[in-house]
């Protein structure tokens, strides 16, 4: 896998990829090993897709948090009646519990739709689908926590792809759980942070370090927040793809912005020297970030420009 063109998407008005998009298998082709497509779908919600391969993460909720994006409602309609192409998901994993990443009546009416999907997330996500779900026994075979405490669970096999959950704390005196995910799809090692705000040392203790992550999905302040960045420098990922982006204008933009950035700089990120140090070969990298503001359109409906897939890896 080392070697190969990889990119930093940036998940906010869609996505951006380094140099040229590759263009996506068609819906009938089987992906070839080593690569997978990304469908960003809101915040931190993406489909994977590689071949019959597919796992659904962070992107079953309903309205949300104001200042980020969320799911339009004809996409949310498609996602929880298991429509084209989410009627053959295999896997939905949720980070945690919060609105802008779970709603337990979303993911109760999409299993109920897809019949053979399983559904993994935190045991408080877990408590709101028991009271939520019109029969949560019938779905009990199919949802499983993905922590037993502070620890990770043991690594999951759902659908032939192997899953290991891995405690990332959503701040040190958070009472909220959240997981990552470490995924192998399509060849590839995939990381999902969720809204971690873990530091190098306890990357180290959930088993992080020395692992080998070809594309981390990550929330933006690992990117421009000294606090995390030498974290992700820790992860040494391949590839990244910056989530949980504010939306244009809202007031949470503004104090990141200026708690990480300083009054001399005023780009919504940090320089591309410092994400490239982040990245295993930096010379392969040319892009730019992307305006928050770009789409007018987008930022006045407050909602993200929709893109189609984007395809990682292959040749």
């Amino acid at each position: 896998m080392r070697g190969k063109r990889f990119l930093i998407l940036f998940a906010a008005v869609g996505l951006a990829c380094a140099e040229d998009t590759p263009t996506p298998a068609a819906p009938s082709e089987r992906a070839p090993e080593d690569r997978i497509e990304i469908t960003y779908l809101a915040n931190e919600g993406f489909l994977l897709t590689s071949g019959e391969d597919k796992v659904l993460i962070d992107g079953l909720f309903r309205e949300g948090v104001e200042g980020y994006p969320s799911l339009t409602a004809e996409l949310r309609e498609t996602i929880e009646t298991a429509q084209e192409p989410f009627d053959t998901v295999d896997l939905v994993l949720a980070t945690h519990h919060h609105a802008d990443h779970f709603n337990a009546l979303a993911v109760c009416r999409f299993l109920e739709s897809n019949p053979v999907a399983e559904f993994v997330s935190t045991r408080q996500a877990l408590t709101q689908m028991r009271s939520a779900c019109d029969n949560p026994v019938a779905l009990a075979g199919r949802v499983r926590p993905g922590l037993q405490g502070d620890a990770g669970a043991a690594p999951l096999v759902v659908g032939g792809l192997n899953v290991e959950p891995i405690f990332l704390h959503h701040g040190a005196a958070s009472p909220v759980e959240n997981i990552g995910f470490l995924i192998e799809i399509g060849g590839l090692n995939v990381l999902h942070m969720g809204d971690s705000q873990a530091n190098i040392e306890e990357l180290t203790a959930a088993g992080l370090g020395g692992r080998s992550i070809d594309l981390a999905f990550v929330p933006f302040w690992y990117l421009i927040d000294k606090r995390w960045t030498p974290a992700l420098e820790f992860l040494q990922p391949a590839g990244i793809v910056a989530m949980h982006i504010p939306i244009p204008g809202s007031s949470d933009l503004d104090i990141r912005r200026a708690r990480c950035s300083g009054a001399a700089n005023r780009q919504p990120f940090s320089t591309v020297r410092r994400v490239r140090r982040a990245v295993r070969d930096p010379k392969l990298l040319e892009f730019e970030f992307l305006d928050l503001a770009v789409d007018r359109r987008a930022r006045d409906a407050q909602q993200p420009r929709r893109a189609g897939p984007i395809t990682v890896g292959g040749a």
